[in-house]
């Protein structure tokens, strides 16, 4: 499992890959605006996420936003964004992560 842990929503960079006009998270959103947004664009190693078959997109208190299937990644300069099958209504969204993120970085691998 591949976990991706998006702080509160800001404006996101004017050279955004992926074409967003907000990164991050807020309350309210809905799973294919939390996908969205934690999809990319990350350092990460692309070897190790291509190894894990989920993404759980989860806020900074700990609330999973999103699950999505990962089918594959795409490179964005010096760094990726996750492509993927969004999972919607997957259970997991809404709870608790089981897998709490105790690192600073925002991509944890479990």
């Amino acid at each position: 499992m591949l976990q991706i842990q998006l702080g509160w929503e800001q404006p996101a960079a004017e050279d955004d890959y992926l074409n967003r006009t907000t990164v991050g998270a807020r309350d309210g959103m809905t799973e294919a605006e939390a996908w969205l947004a934690g999809r990319g664009v990350w350092k990460f190693n692309a070897d190790r996420a291509l190894a894990e078959d989920e993404a759980k997109i989860v806020n900074l208190n700990g609330t999973v936003l999103a699950v999505a299937k990962i089918t594959g990644i795409v490179k964005c300069g010096d760094r990726y964004a996750l492509e993927g099958d969004l999972l919607l209504g997957d259970p997991r969204v809404g709870k608790a992560t089981d897998t709490p993120h105790r690192s600073r970085n925002s991509v944890g691998y479990f």
